[in-house]
């Protein structure tokens, strides 16, 4: 092991990026440069929403959760978890950042783990999730049906089928979902995918996008297949945002009908009365 500067500890050569030289070992929690870290080019999550209250939070109290990472041939680190987090602390103009260094892994099992973990929080959108299904049959030659990997991932055939189902919406209602600053749950995309007919497809993505639960999705659906539907239980439209504090704001309607501009002032009631 290489001798330490006189005057410096392990954790002061870390800060300054000299780990390596040090002879730290590339294992555990470090604090590492921010400008070290590289993203990893297949991660599927490719929209960053909601971006400002965690960049906020950094600023304010710092990262409190560190990145997972694993190093690179090259001394630096591609991160595994926490490519959020990295851009809003870029965001936040941090230049040091704690992270969490694993040993490398096969690209199967890497991409597999941060497949299941995002399926297990719903953590991106059903847009970029289809993809990165879509990706892992691709460029895997032992993956070869739906059904591997369904059992690979720990999901039905099915919920795999409707999912990959995704990808045959028209380029547009991918598009709109995949920018939509609201939570998409998978099931209604997967529902609505399910369809034959591109008129109703494209209704029903709009009324997911103003709101509409899978509940709501699953009756209109009843409707378009000649189902009865249940007025009296129908529900009111509301809006889900998923937050980065393990909590959700839910706005729902007293009406019938939930606009931008009804969001925003109850959001911004209910901020008031929280602060109160």
């Amino acid at each position: 092991m290489a001798k330490l500067p006189e005057g410096k500890t392990r954790l002061d050569l870390v800060r300054e990026g000299l780990a390596q030289d040090a002879g730290v070992k590339k294992h555990g929690r470090l604090i590492l440069s921010i400008f070290k870290l590289k993203e990893d080019p297949k991660n599927e999550r490719k929209t960053f929403r909601n971006m400002e209250g965690l960049i906020a939070s950094i600023k304010a109290v710092g990262l409190i959760e560190p990145i997972t990472v694993t190093p690179e041939p090259d001394d630096n680190y591609r991160i595994i978890t926490g490519h959020r987090r990295y851009r809003a602390a870029k965001a936040a103009g941090l230049e040091q950042i704690e992270v969490l260094i694993r040993e490398p892994e096969d690209e199967l099992s890497r991409r597999l783990k941060s497949v299941v973990s995002n399926v297990q929080r719903e953590a991106v959108g059903p847009v970029e999730l289809a993809e990165a299904l879509q990706s892992l049959m691709d460029e895997h030659p032992t993956i070869t049906t739906q059904n591997e990997l369904a059992q690979l991932i720990g999901k039905d055939k099915r919920w795999v089928s409707g999912m990959l189902r995704i990808l045959t919406l028209p380029p547009e209602l991918q598009q709109k979902v995949g920018t939509s600053r609201l939570s998409v749950p998978y099931d209604s995309m997967i529902k609505i995918a399910r369809l034959e007919n591109r008129q109703e497809q494209t209704r029903l993505v709009e009324a997911v996008l103003a709101g509409a639960t899978i509940r709501d999705i699953r009756e209109q659906i009843g409707v378009v297949k000649g189902k009865p539907k249940d007025v009296q239980s129908a529900p009111k439209p509301k809006r889900v945002y998923r937050t980065e504090h393990h909590a959700m704001v839910i706005v729902q309607a007293t009406g019938s009908g939930l606009s931008n501009q009804q969001c925003t002032d109850a959001l911004r009631a209910a901020l008031a009365q929280a602060n109160g």
